[in-house]
């Protein structure tokens, strides 16, 4: 939504239409992808509201004119639910004295004072408002996980995360090639997009072909902020946008070279094909456009899809960049694809040794599923550990890469390698036991997520799971 209203902004549109839009929009999403309705008349001629939302009369206005009904609402629409909530209160209490306490007692206790302070646990940076209340109670709002300000009393089991691992396994990793020789030929690497999946391949590669590697930081929102004005274009994904502010890292860190695979096909899935996402297979040419004067693009068309494909591309990668002997060649092609497979196994059996403990234990388990960079903490929103933190244990959808799932009951074309893996994971998930749940990353902007997410959740609706 903000990105489209900064392209508008762009394009010229005035307040009054950008303000008539975001309108519209809030109308248009709740009608048509959260009630779902196939058209507006389905739901009669006469609506009652209530919300806080339904407080705005241009929001109410676009109800009246797509639905063509009248619209009702009460004078102070966002006090609604918790009418009902006082309600439900007095039908359900046990009216004895012992328990209904006086109105007075309760006046007194909900006094407060309110403090605003920053949460420095993360990257995330959010505004927390701490409330103390006069009964000794405190309370904590704003923060979006409770790794650093918790409410609910004592401290729950913390639930085992596949996340973590799965960062630790991608990046925790040596990146001098020679420590002797400080001197020897380096390249940048952003964490950024597919580095997410194929990092060990990369890794490997150039550290065997006596190349040390720089990979750059943790993704960070104050640097994509002061970097947002070299995105070519709001319309495309966050992750997407994220690279800018990783280049820029690595320029700022002395790097000279950036590698910047153009990835056409992955790793095949099961599927008919194995496409990668247009945008991260071309985004090197964006990068290129903008930020080209910064450093050297190294952008080797790659694909996954066939070994002997691949090591003749990256053979010739090699040679380019100035490794010489073929047997070094080789064995640095040998090293990357037995990382790669490393990777992914270790991967895959963390998710079962997970899975394994909590059903002895009888935990909830919940699958975490997205594309490759929704393990990127800032894009995901710590949104693994804020499960975790609830007691539940979280797996990733690498747990089906090498299970043989079948589709056909799925109303999808499987030419694409990541909504393919999700819905294997999805497929999979439907078909445990309640234990086990699904919940699926998706980032505003990305095309094949706009009926990818429709479809998982159809498939866990004819599973009876939502």
């Amino acid at each position: 939504m903000n990105s489209k209203v900064k392209q508008a902004q762009k394009e010229g549109a005035t307040v009054a239409d950008i303000s008539a839009g975001l309108a519209y929009s809030v109308i248009k999403n709740a009608l048509y992808k959260v009630i779902k309705v196939s058209d507006a008349s389905e739901l009669g001629k006469n609506i009652v509201v209530q919300g806080g939302t339904m407080r705005n009369d241009a929001v109410v206005r676009a109800l009246e004119l797509l639905s063509e009904a009248q619209v009702s609402r009460c004078d102070k629409p966002e006090l609604m639910g918790a009418f009902g909530c006082a309600l439900f209160a007095m039908r359900h209490v046990e009216k004895t004295a012992e328990q209904a306490p006086f109105l007075e007692d309760l006046l007194q206790k909900s006094s407060y004072t309110q403090k605003n302070v920053y949460c420095h646990g993360c990257e995330n940076q959010c505004l927390v408002s701490t409330y103390k209340f006069a009964g000794g109670k405190t309370y904590f709002s704003g923060n979006r996980c409770e790794k650093v300000f918790v409410n609910g009393g004592e401290a729950k089991r913390k639930g085992l995360n596949v996340y973590d691992q799965k960062l630790h396994e991608l990046f925790d990793r040596s990146l001098s090639s020679n420590p002797s020789n400080p001197s020897s030929p380096s390249l940048g690497i952003p964490r950024a997009l597919n580095q997410f999946e194929e990092f060990p391949f990369w890794h490997a590669l150039f550290m065997h072909a006596g190349i040390n590697v720089v990979l750059s930081s943790p993704s960070n929102y104050r640097k994509y902020e002061r970097d947002a004005g070299m995105v070519m274009s709001d319309n495309i994904c966050f992750p997407a946008k994220l690279m800018h502010s990783h280049i820029r890292d690595l320029v700022e860190r002395g790097v000279k070279r950036i590698f910047l695979p153009f990835v056409i096909y992955e790793r095949p899935n099961g599927g008919q094909n194995s496409f990668n996402c247009p945008i991260v297979s071309g985004y090197s040419e964006v990068v290129k456009s903008v930020q080209g004067s910064m450093a050297e693009f190294i952008s080797p068309t790659i694909s996954f899809k066939d070994e002997k494909l691949l090591r003749k591309q990256c053979q010739q990668l090699l040679k380019d960049l100035g490794v010489k002997g073929r047997k070094q060649i080789n064995d640095a092609i040998d090293q990357a694809i037995y990382a790669q497979n490393l990777f992914e196994q270790r991967l895959t059996y963390f998710c079962e040794d997970v899975l394994r403990e909590a059903r002895n234990n009888h935990r909830l388990v919940i699958m975490l599923v997205g594309r490759p960079y929704h393990s990127d903490p800032l894009i995901q929103h710590q949104v693994a550990d804020l499960i975790s933190g609830m007691g539940i244990d979280v797996i990733t959808d690498d747990y089906v890469r090498d299970k043989d799932i079948d589709l056909h009951d799925v109303h999808h074309v499987a030419q694409w390698a990541y909504p393919t893996r999700i819905l294997k994971a999805a497929k999979w998930c439907a078909e445990q036991g309640n234990d086990v749940h699904l919940v699926q990353f998706t980032s505003f902007g990305c095309g094949p997520d706009a009926f990818l997410v429709d479809e998982v959740r159809d498939l866990m609706v004819r599973h009876h799971k939502s």
